[in-house]
């Protein structure tokens, strides 16, 4: 399906009953290809909307490229689909978006579970690591992704403090390209808030494990942090 909102057009699948979440992709791959393991298990348990970001699938790709302008995408779906303060679920760039939607319009959703994503602009020492995720297409169509990263504004510490939203932060361990430093700056600057860290996991390695999609699970069901 799609919809208009912020003068684009949005693309979205919903899969499942229950409580309503929010699955944001990452950078540059279509909702569908990335998410697909982790959706099975979600779907029995809630109500997801799998969205494919601005630029990403089969949402709208030439145009503007920001973090706040995709946030603004997800809030206007939001209000349009009329939603009840559904949970955001981001990874990795997917995640800012998440961080700048509960920043900009802490209003309407209820609680974010951010995975290796990051607040400051982070040094990626080589975009060769890209080209050996599965999900990611790391060749000619990605310039615009590595610009939306060179040129992301930085969330202060004051914005994360303003967040309302209950928040749980993963992140993988040591070889995660998002650094646990990173994950733990978010989380202690976000007011009811937990964070894992799992040792043993890279960038995202961790959606398609049942372990993983446990802990977010009770995260969802928990009344609070």
């Amino acid at each position: 399906m799609k919809i208009k909102v912020n003068g684009i057009e949005v693309y979205y699948n919903v899969i499942g009953e229950g409580k309503e979440v929010i699955l944001l992709n990452p950078n540059s791959v279509n909702t569908n290809i990335f998410m697909k393991p982790i959706v099975k298990l979600f779907k029995k348990d809630f109500k997801v909307y799998c969205v494919d970001r601005r630029g990403c699938g089969k949402s709208t790709r030439d145009c503007l490229m920001t973090y706040e302008e995709t946030a603004k995408d997800i809030y206007e779906m939001i209000k349009k689909l009329k939603l009840d303060k559904p949970i955001v679920v981001g990874f990795s760039g997917g995640a800012s978006v998440a961080l700048h939607l509960a920043i900009q319009y802490p209003d309407v959703i209820s609680k974010l579970v951010l995975c290796s994503g990051s607040a400051r602009k982070i040094q990626i020492k080589s975009k060769k690591f890209f080209d050996k995720l599965i999900w990611y297409p790391g060749k000619k169509n990605t310039d615009k992704f590595w610009k939306l990263i060179d040129e992301a504004k930085e969330i202060t510490v004051s914005e994360l403090n303003s967040i309302k939203a209950d928040t749980f932060v993963i992140n993988g361990g040591r070889k995660d390209i998002i650094p646990v430093l990173e994950a733990e700056y978010i989380a202690s600057n976000i007011n009811n808030s937990k964070i894992w860290i799992l040792e043993k996991e890279r960038h995202c390695s961790y959606v398609k494990k049942i372990y993983w999609y446990m802990g977010v699970k009770d995260f969802i069901n928990e009344t609070s942090v």
